[in-house]
């Protein structure tokens, strides 16, 4: 008997629901309103960002169906947003989401003979060769897995098989690939790299509202209801091994729209069911972006950075742009938050655009739609080593974001708020150069301790983020000057503790010798040199 595993009827998506209990979930028990779901909360923050993504295509789609406006039909937003806010306070059925998926329930199967869901159902190499389920798992722990009775084969339960599966389309790394049969690519039984997944390019980031269906109505924008020949990944023809082309472009294909890129295959993959697990994968090179991505701006759920290098006369260049693996907040913030109209940016400097969910939110805010005062921002992403060939680490963060920071009329609010973010980092960069010059003093060589700055910023960061949603209805001037004052005070805590590490050497100091210039270095000078550059750094700390 063929096996089957409806992703519409058979719980596999975890969550936390909103009395702090844990449970598994099928799609349409996602949607139908019998659990109250605050979040996505599954085997990792990537992987929850993923099935976040997999969910709002879903969505986007069902109510486009349901709009069916004409191209030139204007979609007011400033009442849409707040009925399907209300809709979700009430944990109503989504009667329009739940009919889609009725429409397309036969590519929801993960184990369909046909048209399993985002995989192909024929998809071998010449040899007939196959991986353990490691391979879909990238920071593999044992306890995701269970034992194949018998020979303790690493075997998955289907569940976790289709969680791992929605996330290996999305962050997959690059390198080299199994070479399906069929896929002209290959040479020599290899497929050769084709880059990483879309989402494993970008920052995903999300905007959380209090419960799940708030959430889904917050990443909606105007754009992806509207959006012309965009369709996911169910509602196209099942892929063949060979990746998708584009008649006027032989070197690839480029997404259609949000729907597209959301569940864009960038892997063709199958999967191998042997007593009622998952215990061998196949996993090939899919769908390839051309220009290693650029201008590839479908996805409202990313910021992009400006290419001042891919840039040219008549053709400016945007790259979607990763979390940084450090300081991850204070670089993170520019962003969000960012507008191209800031007296900041010209020409030469142009600023990075930020996720289109959150320019929505700002301009009904401006609209003076009732949303959240503080946006509760969900970003995560993936850093890859050797020539993206394997995954590094994964990167997840979360801001608490003022909305009154993102309408265009709040230049000097954003810009202030944007200045201290970037004084705090410096802040910290200081304190890393004053622990180097430390250790010169007792007798060392000057080098820049990074551990320092990293442990500072990494403290600084939620108390941060709490000091935002402070901004909301109050005189910024003070605001500012206390969260410099916090800094100031945190990085004196820590150079006191640097200090008594140091030992008496750093105490008596010694004279060094730069460039031919001699110099004495001790704990006090090089103390009165860090308040010196704080004093510079955070003037509102400055007594006047």
């Amino acid at each position: 008997m063929t096996e089957s595993f409806s992703l519409l009827d058979q719980p596999w998506i975890l969550t936390m629901l909103t009395d702090g209990s844990t449970a598994e979930l099928s799609l349409r028990e996602i949607f139908d309103g019998s659990h109250s779901i605050a979040s996505i909360r599954g085997d990792s923050p990537v992987q929850d960002a993923a099935i976040y993504r997999l969910l709002l295509a879903m969505y986007w789609c069902a109510y486009r169906e349901e709009l069916d406006l004409a191209p030139s039909e204007e979609l007011d937003m400033a009442e849409w947003i707040p009925e399907r806010l209300e809709a979700a306070t009430e944990n109503q059925p989504d009667d329009t989401v739940l009919g889609y998926l009725d429409r397309y329930a036969d590519r929801f199967d993960l184990l369909d003979a046909k048209k399993p869901f985002m995989q192909v159902a024929d998809l071998h190499t010449s040899k007939n060769a196959t991986s353990d389920v490691r391979r879909i798992v990238p920071d593999f722990e044992d306890d995701y897995f269970t034992l194949r009775a018998g020979d303790g084969a690493i075997s998955l339960t289907f569940a976790e098989a289709a969680r791992w599966l929605v996330y290996i389309q999305a962050y997959d790394y690059s390198g080299i690939k199994s070479g399906a049969v069929g896929d002209p690519r290959v040479k020599g039984g290899k497929g050769f790299p084709i880059g990483t997944g879309w989402t494993g390019a970008i920052t995903s980031t999300i905007i959380l509202g209090s419960n799940l269906q708030e959430t889904l109505a917050l990443n909606t924008t105007a754009e992806v209801l509207q959006a012309e020949g965009d369709r996911p990944v169910w509602e196209r023809e099942p892929d063949t091994s060979a990746q998708r082309l584009d008649p006027a472009n032989k070197d690839g294909i480029y997404p259609k729209g949000p729907a597209e890129i959301l569940t864009w295959q960038s892997r063709r993959i199958r999967l191998f069911p042997e007593n009622g697990l998952i215990t061998q994968v196949l996993v090939s090179n899919g769908d390839r972006i051309p220009n290693a991505n650029a201008n590839v701006k479908d996805d409202p759920m990313t910021p992009y950075r400006y290419s001042k290098n891919k840039s040219k006369k008549g053709l400016d260049v945007y790259y979607p742009k990763p979390l940084d693996a450090q300081r991850t907040m204070w670089r993170s913030l520019e962003p969000l938050i960012a507008l191209e109209t800031d007296p900041v940016y010209d020409e030469k400097n142009r600023a990075p655009e930020r996720p289109r969910t959150i320019d929505q939110l700002a301009y009904l805010k401006e609209n003076e739609v009732d949303l959240p005062e503080t946006l509760d921002v969900s970003m995560s992403s993936v850093q890859y080593g050797s020539n993206s060939s394997v995954v590094d680490i994964s990167i997840s963060t979360r801001i608490e974001l003022p909305l009154e920071l993102l309408p265009k009329s709040a230049v000097a609010e954003r810009q202030a708020v944007l200045n201290l973010a970037a004084a705090t980092s410096q802040a910290g960069t200081m304190l890393g150069s004053f622990a180097g010059q430390l250790f010169q003093a007792a007798g060392g060589d000057y080098e820049f301790q990074p551990a320092a700055t990293d442990t500072l910023l990494a403290e600084l960061e939620p108390k941060f983020s709490e000091w935002m949603k402070t901004l909301q209805n109050s005189d910024l001037e003070p605001r500012l000057k206390a969260w410099e004052m916090t800094v100031r005070n945190a990085v004196l805590q820590h150079a006191d503790v640097l200090l008594v590490g140091a030992g008496p050497k750093a105490l008596i100091g010694r004279i060094v010798e730069t460039n031919g210039d001699e110099r004495f270095v001790s704990a006090g000078t090089v103390m009165s040199w860090l308040q010196k550059k704080l004093r510079e750094i955070l003037p509102r700390t400055v007594p006047r």
